[in-house]
């Protein structure tokens, strides 16, 4: 950190000591041609310039002097380990699931539509006990009347904000055309998983996040409690839950979340309870 003081400049970086440079394996590689090209050009200006040899040496300088310029230009830096990403949600999600089982509650995580609750967007409902969807709570985090329980946003709320923002997100009401908006999300727009699949089978959905870059952070969740993904889903479950239950105007509830012991790939299983007066 450098701390600005008038026109002077004091670090409290390692006791004053500026912090080094650390270059990536692209910088490295472009500074590596350079010196190869600063070689090859001193050989041939030693040379005979009348030797095909030294002409040789002189394009090969060039080759590498370009091809230096060319990795340091587009050298960016080194990304963020994914499994220091995947970590990230994860103190948050226990810290959560154990502030509910505290409180009494022992409920699945239900996500609730808008018209359920009247809230201006899809909310998450931890109940005390079973929970048939049928009843919508009041605004508000504890219950007077209605089903007992805690109303939270849920943990996607970030991310779908900035989908309706910069992609113009409209949830749609079909189950292929959810499965695609999910797949499209979460593989071309975020960028969290390569590849994810969907199936649905009546009133449960089955989602899979193939080769999961972040599933150090499912690991350390379920090591700690199986109930936490189900009770406190991350954003990544948390998203498809909420755009489900938008796109059926429905309850949508987290039955279930496992981690493949001989793959990374990551399963979330959703249930969806229809409204009483919903056409759909």
């Amino acid at each position: 950190m450098i701390i600005v003081k008038g026109n002077k400049k004091s670090s409290r970086i390692s006791g004053g000591k500026m912090k080094p440079i650390i270059l990536n394996k692209y910088s490295t590689a472009a500074i590596l041609l350079f010196a190869a090209a600063a070689v090859f050009i001193d050989i041939a200006l030693i040379s005979n310039p009348a030797d095909i040899t030294t002409a040789a040496f002189v394009i090969s300088g060039m080759v590498c002097a370009m091809t230096g310029i060319f990795t340091l230009t587009f050298s960016a830096g080194e990304p963020v380990d994914p499994r220091l990403l995947g970590i990230l949600p994860a103190q948050g999600s226990i810290n959560l699931c154990r502030i509910t089982h505290h409180l009494g509650m022992h409920g699945n995580a239900y996500f609730l539509p808008t018209r359920l609750t009247g809230e201006a967007k899809v909310m998450q409902f931890n109940p005390i006990s079973t929970y048939d969807g049928k009843q919508g709570p009041e605004k508000g985090s504890f219950r007077k009347t209605g089903p007992a329980g805690l109303v939270t946003t849920p943990s996607c709320d970030l991310l779908i904000k900035d989908l309706r923002k910069r992609n113009a997100l409209i949830v749609p009401d079909k189950d292929g055309e959810l499965t695609q908006l999910i797949r499209e999300t979460i593989e071309d727009v975020f960028k969290f998983a390569p590849r994810v699949s969907a199936r649905w089978n009546g009133s449960t959905v089955t989602i899979t996040f193939h080769d999961y870059p972040s599933i150090d952070g499912c690991k350390i969740i379920a090591q700690r409690s199986p109930d936490c993904c189900t009770m406190s889903p991350c954003p990544m479950c948390s998203l498809c839950g909420a755009v489900i239950a938008e796109g059926k105007d429905s309850v949508v509830t987290a039955d279930q979340c496992s981690v493949s012991s001989s793959s990374r790939d990551v399963t979330a299983v959703f249930s969806i309870f229809p409204l009483p007066d919903s056409s759909r």
